[in-house]
């Protein structure tokens, strides 16, 4: 029996109980602090306030009582992360730059991140046809706000971490996003390099969700989609049977990157593609179950540096089997793809009072997805991931 996941609120028309509302469209101008906050609005259930509200201007993120100002997305950075007015108890705030890089059936998966009691810097090589894995993780304790976790992620910056025997750093200019981790493993030295191709006019996903019981907790994050680059990863075993992967022009990648303050129990569902087709670079993100997303959802499609924003989303598949396909329509007609699913890339960890696991499944995408005002683009196998994860963090 297939069951309905997810619904995103995000653009479209309701014909529940046989009447047609239409789309309202808005310009709404609001001045806060200092900024002059401009955006678009379309409200497709105003009796229920549900509504999708883009940010087309620059705003602070909180006000001085630690409260959001303005859920909503956008598809460019202009929420300023400011962090000086979190009002939360000491251990609450959780930060990561995460990236995720894509070469043939290998998958790089790299972090720098905290959850204020606890920091992790791992990177996660593992190929989706034989399963086999390579890589370090670290944990440091107590790290609090000493990481100096960048404010903007748009912005050139350099996160650099050390310990005993690793390092880690992400560089990050106007051109350019470099990845370095280096550690020494058992099984040998484990050594990174990598250069993606940063291209500042790309459009990306930006999004500020709130959460009903506690105005002052907060999710914001950045995603972006990555096409090219050059670079290595290495892992040397001292007995011979080294292992190397190399990245190039055909290598597609993204960045997660997370700040938020939020319940200790909470689950989501996010999928994410970035892809090759027909010479074009193309991609699509999504994602439900997190936070209060009655402004907002993170659903869009990407196509040569332009982003489009989908429609309510439905989800199906067979309840309780997640190597069943999975069925994704958007009620705007921009979406209709099918996964068939190849390779679960199941994670736990169980630490303490600590309780996190993620079904991050991959499969083949088929089906059609619509560019407003222009072509129907058709998918024939592409690669992408859906994840469910349930967490206690």
């Amino acid at each position: 029996m297939s069951s309905v996941f997810g619904k995103h609120f995000t653009g479209g028309v309701d014909n529940r109980a046989g009447k047609r509302k239409n789309i309202i469209f808005s310009i709404a101008k609001t001045r806060l602090s200092c900024y002059t906050v401009l955006f678009r609005v379309i409200d497709i259930r105003t009796e229920e306030k549900i509504m999708q509200r883009e940010i087309m201007a620059q705003t602070d993120l909180l006000d001085k009582s630690g409260n959001v100002l303005y859920p909503g997305y956008a598809r460019r950075m202009l929420v300023r992360y400011n962090r000086e007015n979190i009002r939360s108890r000491p251990f609450a705030l959780k930060e990561w730059d995460f990236y995720q890089l894509a070469q043939g059936d290998w998958i790089l998966q790299t972090t720098i991140g905290h959850v204020s009691y606890a920091a992790s810097i791992s990177a996660t090589l593992f190929n989706l046809r034989t399963g086999q894995r390579a890589g370090f993780n670290r944990m440091r304790p107590l790290p609090l706000r000493s990481l100096n976790m960048p404010l903007n992620p748009e912005e050139p910056n350099r996160l650099e971490v050390k310990g005993g025997d690793y390092s880690a750093a992400y560089y990050v200019s106007e051109k350019t996003r470099r990845i370095v981790f280096k550690a020494r493993e058992k099984t040998g030295l484990v050594d990174i390099d990598i250069t993606l191709n940063n291209d500042p006019a790309n459009e990306k996903m930006v999004i500020v969700t709130p959460f009903k019981k506690k105005p002052n907790q907060f999710y914001l994050n950045y995603k972006e989609n990555f096409w090219g680059g050059s670079g290595y990863f290495t892992q040397a075993a001292e007995g011979g049977g080294d292992l190397t992967v190399n990245f190039g022009g055909d290598t597609t990648a993204l960045i997660d990157w997370g700040r938020g303050v939020w319940p200790f129990t909470q689950e989501w569902f996010w999928g994410n593609c970035t892809a090759f087709l027909d010479g074009h670079r193309f991609g699509f993100n999504i994602g439900w179950g997190f936070g209060d997303l009655s402004h907002a959802s993170e659903n869009m499609v990407f196509y040569d540096g332009k982003a489009y924003k989908l429609g309510i989303l439905d989800v199906k598949r067979e309840g309780g089997n997640y190597m069943a396909d999975w069925h994704f329509t958007s009620d705007d007609g921009i979406l209709d793809l099918v996964m068939q699913p190849f390779y679960d890339n199941y994670t736990r960890t169980k630490i303490l009072f600590i309780d996190t696991h993620c079904h991050q499944i991959y499969g083949a995408f088929s089906g059609t997805v619509r560019i407003p005002g222009g072509k129907t683009l058709e998918l024939k196998k592409i690669r992408a991931f859906c994840e469910h994860a349930e967490n206690r963090w």
